[in-house]
């Protein structure tokens, strides 16, 4: 899937210069997004945490937010297990690197994120399940993850949670 990015242009002092809200960042944001992705896909919690700040915010779809490192990998670790979670495939996967310099939204963090758009295939309480997923990774200066937004439809995890499927 083709991810569109749409880069308005503001005037400068009434010059012919452009500014773009958006420009492309280096590859190597890409690499360390897939990198992170591999970790949590293989339940290689402490690896990822290693790529985390320690008050990294993470936003859930419904909005819910953690806030810090313990926080964020207690939270994988015990739905993995609450779900019966065996293991996770991230394929189809596209990667937007990007550096911003407007937020999209209020709490949004300007500078180096990488959207990435994937399918999480992934086999819990014996079942197999697709689930069409984008995140959001911002990095600080150090090249850590201070910022991940999410966003996925949870109706068919929920389903699986609820012996539905």
């Amino acid at each position: 899937m083709a991810i569109i990015i749409v880069a308005y242009k503001t005037a400068e002092n009434d010059s012919n210069q452009e500014e773009f809200n958006y420009k492309i960042a280096p590859p190597i944001y890409i690499a360390l997004t897939q990198k992170s992705l591999d970790y949590l896909a293989s339940f290689e919690f402490d690896s990822l945490a290693d790529r985390l700040v320690d008050r990294v915010e993470y936003e859930l779809p419904n909005g819910e937010k953690l806030i810090g490192k313990t926080a964020l990998i207690n939270f994988w670790k015990v739905n993995n297990s609450r779900l019966g979670i065996q293991s996770m495939k991230i394929t189809n996967a596209n990667y937007m690197p990007l550096d911003a310099n407007i937020k999209l939204k209020e709490d949004d963090f300007l500078g180096l994120k990488v959207i990435a758009d994937f399918k999480n295939n992934m086999i819990f309480k014996d079942k197999n399940t697709s689930v069409k997923m984008n995140f959001n990774f911002h990095f600080n200066q150090q090249k850590l993850i201070d910022q991940i937004n999410t966003n996925y439809d949870q109706t068919l995890i929920n389903k699986v949670d609820n012996g539905v499927l």
